[in-house]
């Protein structure tokens, strides 16, 4: 497995929880400020509640059945905003567009059925009112003049009939004449009684409106739709953080925990070294200092898996803690009873040498490598107090020429040499990209233990390891260091060197 499963949404999102948050943050507001600029509180409503219409139709309605009634609402709807009512708002408004006052004005009958609620959108409250209610005062003008038309429209068919009996009554024969009276006479009455009712229906219906409720801004409350857009924009902030947090934790993957580590590679974790204070750190770093548990653990684990080997320890990048856990790992050895022996081949840093106080000492594996000194020349024996022992061989002078000078053949023999004379072998080597110089003592060495800090990325990590195994070399295991600190792991102090002495 050399590849990390894609990320979660819901680790991305804790790994950039400030830009997350930020980017929510930054939604919710625009969210919030686009009520004032596009929200309901520049829309205006009007409510015209109809009169039921004569059941008899005398006014040209027919309203029978509370589904007639119904359809009969909804076509009066449409009527709010033909051409002839906008036409009227329009002259009643200073001569606003007709197109215009149809973009802005809407209307629709009401959940129950019982009234039309005409809604207008205008550039803001006053002027929304303003057009809301002139538009329902057009509608009940037109409505009014409708209903007059359609009155008079049957009054003018029922005198029309009236007139045509009138003359078959007086163009029929003297035998005929009293029957033909008698009857036009009573149809004649009925039509007369036709002609009252539509007066009277026409003069009660009027406009058809029962009464308007004035124009009130439509929808909820600002609060309301404050809130309302906040709910709408944390939703879809959270969407976008999701978003952005998953696509930046794809192309960023890092070594979060051991768990990461492991699966990243498929090879296992030795030890888990939590985050210290520095001064912790600095006492570590002092020889002679009691290991802690995951270094003991990790030297255990180093001496079940070679025995009697050399095992070079290397890191992904400068900074992941290798010179420090080597020097613990090789105590904890040597405390068990192992006949240990360092090896420095940071030849540049000297980081190794600098914990053992070899520094400075001019004979070490670079004279091994160009042969100009054996190893038990160079070699050094390291007090760590109680008759424990550690032997040491420093990096040596380091010069540009004397790298270029470096033979793989010396550094084969002496890996073996160390490999005889030893129980175990750690060697401080650096990178292979950083120091190829010594990239044979890989090649001959018995195992690798990569040192891997938190949050190192993890192409970092796989490209040392196809460079060990171009080399030759086989990783048996990882230091997982700087890891975020457990409630539930015990502790134990460290304490410096003269404290303990003191003791």
């Amino acid at each position: 497995m050399d590849d990390q499963s894609s990320p979660k949404i819901l680790d991305a999102l804790w790994r950039y929880r400030w830009t997350s948050l930020a980017v929510v943050l930054a939604v919710v507001l625009l969210s919030v400020a686009s009520a004032f600029v596009v929200g309901d509180q520049a829309t205006a409503q009007a409510r015209i509640v109809l009169k039921t219409p004569d059941k008899s139709g005398a006014v040209g309605v027919d309203a029978a059945s509370e589904s007639a009634f119904v359809r009969y609402v909804n076509q009066r709807a449409l009527f709010v905003v033909s051409d002839g009512v906008l036409s009227e708002a329009s002259a009643g408004l200073g001569g606003v567009p007709v197109d215009t006052l149809r973009d802005q004005v809407s209307a629709k009958a009401s959940e129950n059925g019982e009234s039309i609620v005409v809604t207008v959108a205008a550039g803001s409250l006053d002027e929304s009112t303003r057009i809301a209610e002139t538009v329902t005062k057009a509608y009940q003008s037109a409505s009014r003049a409708d209903v007059q038309a359609s009155a008079q429209r049957l009054l003018e068919t029922l005198a029309q009939r009236r007139q045509d009996i009138v003359g078959s009554v007086a163009g029929g024969g003297n035998q005929a004449a009293e029957p033909n009276t008698t009857a036009a006479g009573q149809t004649l009455s009925d039509l007369d009684k036709q002609a009252t009712q539509i007066r009277v229906a026409a003069d009660q219906f009027g406009d058809g409106v029962s009464f308007v409720d004035k124009a009130v801004p439509a929808g909820t409350s600002l609060l309301m739709t404050m809130l309302r857009d906040a709910a709408i924009g944390l939703a879809l902030g959270l969407l976008i953080a999701g978003g952005v947090a998953w696509a930046r934790a794809d192309r960023d993957r890092r070594v979060r925990d051991t768990d990461d580590l492991a699966d990243s590679t498929g090879e296992p974790v030795l030890a888990e070294i939590e985050a210290l204070p520095e001064s912790d750190v600095a006492a570590l770093r002092e020889v002679g200092s009691p290991p802690l548990w995951p270094y003991q653990f990790a030297a255990a684990g180093l001496r079940t898996s070679v025995d009697r080997g050399v095992v070079v320890v290397t890191a992904s990048a400068p900074g992941d803690g290798s010179t420090t856990s080597i020097l613990q790992m090789a105590t904890a050895a040597a405390r068990s009873g192992a006949r240990v022996l360092l090896v420095d081949a940071a030849a540049r840093s000297h980081g190794l040498s600098d914990l053992l106080g070899l520094r400075y000492d001019p004979h070490g594996l670079t004279s091994i490598a160009v042969g100009a000194m054996r190893i038990d020349e160079c070699t050094r024996v390291i007090d760590l107090g109680d008759r424990v022992y550690l032997w040491a061989i420093p990096a040596g002078q380091y010069q540009e020429a004397t790298l270029d000078h470096f033979r793989s053949s010396l550094l084969q023999k002496a890996v073996a040499a160390m490999r005889s004379a030893y129980d175990l072998v750690l060697v401080d080597c650096p990178s292979p990209s950083i120091a190829p110089e010594v990239t044979p003592v890989i090649r001959e060495s018995d195992g690798v233990v990569v040192v891997v800090r938190r949050d190192r990325e993890t192409r970092s990590v796989h490209r040392l390891r196809q460079q060990v195994r171009l080399l030759g070399g086989s990783i048996i295991g990882y230091l997982f260091t700087f890891a975020r600190p457990q409630r539930d792991t015990p502790h134990r102090a460290v304490l410096p060197s003269a404290l303990r002495r003191s003791e």
